[in-house]
C-alpha cells in the first residue's frame, strides 16, 4: 500500500544505499533522489556516478545532480514537487534555510553517532580512533548549525572488540535504514517528539585527510591499533616498507615490550604474523595490503618479501 508521505531523498555514497532501498521496499518510495554530480575517480579519472544514483535508477526514480543544491532555479523546481519531508543520508553538502523550509516536515538526517558526540564528517572513524566501546545512530531535524538539530530518534550500538571502520560502516548503514523507517512511521502517525541536543556536550569529528592515513610508529600500541581499526580496509592506514606504501589492515597487541626502535621487525611468526616493536608493547601484524595488491595475511606477504632480521616498517607517506 502506498504511504502518505511525499519524500525527497538526498544522499551520495553507498552508506545511504540500505536506507534508500528499505524505504522503497517499505512503501516510502521517494519522488526524487538528489545526489552529487558524477565525479572523476581512479587512475584514469573516469567519471563515476554516486552509489545512490545507481540505486535510484534501478527503481526508476528520477535523479537530480545539481552542482549547487541551493541554486534558485533548482529550488523552484523542488518547490513545485511540494514534498512532505526531505530525508538526507551522507549527502555531502550544506542545506541553506530555503531548502530546509520547502518540505512540510523540513529536512531530517541520519548520522552515525550518539549526537551531540562526534558532530561532523567522520564520526565512525573518530569513535574507533578513541577506542570507544559504543556508538549509535541519531536521526535529527536539520538546522543551520552542523549536526545540531533536535533529535527525533536515537539508538545505542555496541562496538565489537575486533570491529573496524569497514565493518562498522556496513553495520550502521543497515541499522540506520531500519531506524529511518521507524521515524517515517512516526511522522505518518503524528508521533514525532523532538529532543534538543545539549550543545555543551558536543564534540567534533573532522574530515579525514591524507596525513591522517599515515601510520606513526612512534606511538603506543593501543593508539596504533585504534588508528588501524579507525580506517579499516578503506581508506586504510599506510606505513612504508622498503620505501613502498603498504596498508596495515589488522593487528593484535602482545604483553611483551622490546628495546628495539619503534617499527623494527622482531620476528616473523609462521602462520601467525609479523612481530613489531612500538613505543610500548609489541604488536603482531596479521593482515596487510601492499600497494597495487589485494589484502593478504602477513605470513603470505613474508613468503614473497622474505623479511630480514632487523628490517623496519617506517612511517607512512
Amino acid at each position: 500500500m502506498a504511504k502518505l508521505l511525499k519524500i525527497v531523498f538526498m544522499g551520495t555514497p553507498d552508506f545511504g544505499v540500505p536506507c534508500f532501498r528499505l524505504m522503497v521496499e517499505s512503501g516510502y518510495k521517494p519522488i526524487l533522489c538528489i545526489t552529487q554530480p558524477d565525479r572523476p575517480k581512479g587512475r584514469n579519472k573516469k567519471l563515476q556516478p554516486p552509489a545512490i544514483k545507481l540505486e535510484a535508477e534501478k527503481f526508476g526514480i528520477a535523479v537530480a545532480q545539481p552542482e549547487d543544491v541551493n541554486n534558485e532555479e533548482f529550488l523552484q523546481k523542488l518547490e513545485q514537487l511540494v514534498p512532505d519531508i526531505i530525508v538526507t543520508v551522507a549527502y555531502g553538502g550544506y542545506l541553506k534555510k530555503r531548502i530546509r523550509k520547502i518540505a512540510k516536515f523540513g529536512c531530517i538526517n541520519l548520522h552515525p553517532s550518539l549526537l551531540p558526540k562526534y558532530r561532523g564528517s567522520a564520526p565512525m572513524n573518530f569513535s574507533l580512533f578513541n577506542g570507544d566501546k559504543k556508538t549509535g545512530i541519531s536521526i535529527f531535524k536539520i538546522v543551520a548549525k552542523m549536526d545540531a538539530g533536535p533529535i527525533i530518534y536515537q539508538r545505542e550500538v555496541e562496538i565489537g572488540a575486533a570491529e573496524n571502520y569497514s565493518s562498522l560502516y556496513k553495520r550502521l548503514s543497515i541499522l540506520g535504514a531500519e531506524d529511518m523507517i521507524n521515524v517515517l512511521q512516526m511522522y505518518e502517525n503524528n508521533q514525532v517528539d523532538l529532543t534538543p541536543q545539549d550543545h555543551t556536550q558536543a564534540t567534533f569529528s573532522n574530515k579525514i585527510f591524507k596525513p591522517d592515513m599515515c601510520l606513526d610508529w612512534d606511538n603506543c600500541a593501543e593508539n596504533i591499533q585504534n588508528r588501524v581499526r579507525g580506517l579499516g580496509e578503506y581508506p586504510g592506514i599506510t606505513a612504508s616498507f622498503r620505501e613502498k606504501r603498504i596498508k596495515i589492515i589488522e593487528l593484535d597487541i602482545t604483553d611483551e615490550t622490546s628495546p628495539k626502535a619503534s617499527g623494527t621487525i622482531i620476528e616473523v611468526i609462521k602462520n601467525i604474523g609479523i612481530l613489531v616493536a612500538t613505543k610500548d608493547k609489541n604488536i603482531i601484524i596479521k593482515k596487510l595490503q601492499p600497494a597495487g595488491k589485494k589484502i593478504m595475511t602477513a605470513h603470505a606477504f613474508n613468503l614473497g618479501a622474505r623479511i630480514l632480521e632487523g628490517e623496519k616498517f617506517e612511517n607512512g607517506f
